[in-house]
């Protein structure tokens, strides 16, 4: 059985973030992010879903993206049926975010699958597989989920500093 490791996050030294791409502030969730991995010296890694068949944003064509797109990469069932993911899902993170407002089988499989150390989520329900959730309001943005992972990381392990 898997055991969660929790650290502080100024401790970790690689972080995984799935984010949905049909979210329209992805790009300042990145942004985001990517200031706070650089201040905690954390590298990063986004694995962008993409559930429609949209092209692809010129931001996300960075080394640190791997995009996925649901139709192509994924069963009806949320299964995965091609390769893409497995570099990100094998990955052992210290932490894993999945930052979506909104619930998708897909990003919940991925997280599911993740050999990450510690995973934050959004609850949805109690069948979930994420060491730390966050029940927000449905009209909070991906961009405040983000600053509250990273806020309640901090405070969760003042102690182990």
């Amino acid at each position: 059985m898997r055991q969660p490791v929790l650290k502080p996050f100024n401790d970790a030294r690689s972080l995984g973030v799935i984010l949905n791409l049909c979210n329209f502030n992805c790009p300042d969730t990145v942004a985001f992010l990517d200031q706070e991995a650089a201040r905690h010296g954390i590298e990063i890694h986004y694995l962008l879903v993409n559930l429609n068949r949209h092209s692809i944003p010129q931001w996300c064509l960075d080394s640190r993206m791997t995009v996925i797109n649901y139709r192509h990469d994924f069963t009806h069932l949320g299964r995965l049926k091609s390769t893409v993911a497995d570099p990100f899902i094998n990955t052992e993170f210290d932490f894993l975010f999945a930052v979506s407002n909104n619930f998708h089988p897909v990003v919940k499989r991925i997280a599911m699958l993740s050999k990450a150390g510690f995973k934050v989520g959004k609850y949805f329900s109690r069948d979930n597989p994420y060491d730390l959730t966050y029940r927000p309001s449905f009209s909070e943005r991906d961009l405040e989920l983000s600053k509250e992972y990273v806020a309640n990381i901090h405070l969760i392990t003042l102690s182990q500093t």
